[in-house]
């Protein structure tokens, strides 16, 4: 027997050799059954429902950590539904749906009200927060849900109470879940991102949206059922309670579960503390656990380092020009930042030229400096070659050192004319 090729789809699916018999001269196929087949074979459902709702390739074509976010997000979605489905119920009835009192044409008004205020919500949260959802993706993702169930319980509990002001009522929770679709929208795509490790966005987040389509379903329908179990506002009350309650720890659980590669200022301060405190790097995953993703930063910074600034602040800072010109030679001619310090913050000025990892090193020098307010000029070469092992050591652990997600403001500057 001759073997030709052996085969096999994915890392875990079923292995195949091409032979020619010793007693024939055609190819044969011959599928090497192992347990896996066996019980992929058994469970014919399974491996349907894996085609529809899973990347194509999957378990290859998705980051590590996407089983067990998706398991989260599936219960944290299958809550958030529930939820919904009660409010809806509150809210029409808080705008007189049943009630004779209440005639279609004012009911419209406060729908339309309702959606406009959400509308310019949207606009206007989109223009105040839009550059900070990448930079924290986590934070705001859990943030976005967390205002959701803000927006929820105020129709749950207080619309019931005030119905005269329904219309305002609903304009302020809509303007939170505004927030929340826009919020909620961005981060998703960020940690779609995160998840495509074949370049396959398009396909991770179209099955994204099939799992949670699905979810929904079924949990509109469940929370349909609770709907007419509830006899009193204390069970209303105690069941949307629950329900939040586990929405927001699946939420939680969801969002430290993932793991990126990507320096934004917290996880690079923790990983730049664990480095100049003993020389050594956090890997991502380290990193990540530690990261907070509620409020605040496991690591802060003495003065705050502002990336990309005007060189106005520079001038209206230092005004004599010597004093300037001492600063620009601190720095080697051929580096793309310059780094000034202020009253109020650690200025990093940045050069036309300048790519994503100058814009790590100018971030490390800055924290280089704020530990030791003398050592840029002084030691510039040997803050040099601690970068230089920082980012060897970065590489090896599979950090991301080719781009970043730095909050970087757009001036750039030319000095070396």
């Amino acid at each position: 027997m001759k073997i030709h090729f052996r085969e096999q789809y994915g890392t875990k699916g079923e292995e195949i050799l091409y032979v020619t018999p010793a007693d024939q001269s055609n190819i044969v196929r011959v599928p090497l059954r192992g347990d896996k087949l066996v019980i992929q074979e058994k469970f014919l459902l399974f491996r349907v429902l894996q085609n529809i709702f899973l990347p194509k390739g999957y378990p290859d074509s998705v980051s590590d950590d996407y089983v067990v976010y998706q398991i989260w997000d599936t219960l944290q979605a299958f809550c958030s539904t529930i939820c919904g489905t009660l409010c809806t119920h509150a809210i029409l009835k808080g705008i007189g749906v049943g009630s004779e009192n209440i005639n279609a044409y004012s009911a419209t008004v406060t729908w339309i009200l309702k959606e406009g205020s959400g509308h310019v919500g949207r606009i206007l949260f989109a223009w105040w927060q839009g550059s900070q959802l990448d930079v924290d993706s986590k934070k705001w993702r859990l943030r976005a849900d967390f205002l959701n169930d803000l927006a929820m319980g105020i129709e749950i509990y207080v619309l019931p109470k005030y119905p005269h002001f329904s219309t305002q009522i609903l304009c302020g929770s809509t303007m939170l879940k505004a927030i929340v679709g826009v919020a909620g929208g961005a981060t998703r795509s960020a940690l779609t991102q995160h998840h495509a490790v074949r370049g396959n966005l398009a396909d991770v987040a179209s099955k994204d949206s099939s799992q949670e389509t699905c979810v929904n379903l079924v949990a509109s329908f469940v929370g349909l059922y609770l709907l007419t179990m509830i006899k009193s506002q204390a069970m209303l009350y105690t069941i949307f309670y629950i329900v939040v309650t586990l929405h927001l720890y699946a939420n939680l659980k969801a969002v430290r579960s993932i793991c990126l590669r990507t320096f934004n200022e917290s996880r690079y301060l923790i990983a730049l503390e664990e480095f100049f405190r003993s020389s050594h790097m956090l890997t991502p995953q380290q990193v990540n656990k530690m990261e907070r993703v509620t409020v605040g930063q496991t690591v802060s910074v003495s003065l705050n380092i502002r990336l990309g600034l005007s060189v106005k602040h520079l001038i209206d800072e230092y005004k004599s020009s010597s004093v300037i010109e001492n600063i620009v030679s601190s720095f080697d001619p051929h580096e793309r930042f310059i780094i000034a310090e202020s009253k109020k913050h650690l200025g990093v000025y940045l050069h036309f030229d300048t790519r994503p990892q100058d814009v790590l090193k100018a971030y490390f020098f800055a924290v280089s400096y704020l530990q030791d307010r003398n050592q840029i000029k002084e030691q510039y070469w040997d803050i040099q070659g601690k970068w230089q092992e920082f980012l060897n050591l970065a590489q090896k652990e599979g950090w991301l050192i080719h781009q970043h997600l730095l909050l970087v403001d757009e001036y750039r500057l030319d000095w070396k004319a």
